[in-house]
């Protein structure tokens, strides 16, 4: 009969152990790998106990099934630091901007800049770039890049300690794209600024402390001047054609 229970318990930790290997698409990346390990300690454990004792075995079955969500949340903890020490690390240097022309008209920000980081892999260092004042509350988003001098969706993998340049291409809302990335222009359906004079716009790079007090670093303007309400109206000005999908 011990041997019956011990068979559920480790039953209900397979399934528990598939959990957490599901949950490392979206949650931490180690769960990959412990999520077989807690799979093999729970039964081996399991299995030893109910060799031993009726209360042996309800201990442990249940105190190891309770290892599960506990394993998820220190992985997490574990995996939230080490992003934070290597946010704090990377460096930023060399940062540039210039209007992206098109038609004559200035409807987006090149940013272009160096990165240098503690940690090998694939991470979101790009740039965003908020508007100020009546402007506030609109924005640059980017949506095309190069890295190493490479065009594409990839972006990485960035090497420990190697300076990337990177180059990224940043379009107000009103910019759009549809079918083989042919751009469009999209409305607004909510009030645009009025029209003034052109400022340094707040700019901050994600994963990093550029531009960012809350990872240590400070605000960081736009080198040159741009109006939030110019950007947003000269995508149709420039003769980009309407979205066939629009708000």
């Amino acid at each position: 009969m011990r041997t019956l229970v011990a068979v559920v318990f480790i039953a209900l930790q397979a399934l528990a152990a598939a959990a957490l290997f599901l949950l490392s698409i979206h949650g931490p990346s180690a769960l990959i790998y412990g999520a077989p390990v807690y799979l093999v300690a729970a039964a081996t454990l399991t299995w030893w106990a109910s060799r031993r004792s009726w209360l042996l075995l309800a201990i442990a079955g249940v105190a190891l099934l309770g290892a599960a969500p506990l394993t998820f949340y220190a992985l997490e903890r574990i995996e939230r630091i080490a992003d934070q020490r290597r946010i704090a690390g990377t460096q930023i240097s060399e940062v540039r901007d210039e209007p992206i022309l098109l038609a004559g008209q200035p409807v987006g920000i090149r940013v272009s800049y160096r990165v240098v980081t503690t940690r090998r892999g694939y991470f979101g260092i790009l740039p965003w770039i908020h508007g100020v004042g009546r402007g506030e509350g609109f924005g640059l988003s980017p949506r095309r890049w190069s890295f190493d001098g490479s065009t594409g969706i990839g972006f990485g993998p960035f090497e420990p300690g190697r300076r990337h340049d990177v180059v990224v291409d940043l379009y107000p809302e009103t910019y759009h794209s549809e079918e083989d990335n042919k751009p469009c222009f999209r409305r607004v359906v909510r009030p645009l600024p009025p029209v003034g004079e052109p400022v340094p716009l707040r700019m901050e790079i994600s994963d990093s402390p550029y531009g960012s007090v809350e990872h240590g670093g400070r605000e960081e303007r736009t080198h040159g001047a741009y109006d939030m309400a110019t950007l947003l109206g000269n995508v149709a000005a420039a003769g980009v054609p309407p979205c066939k999908v629009q708000p």
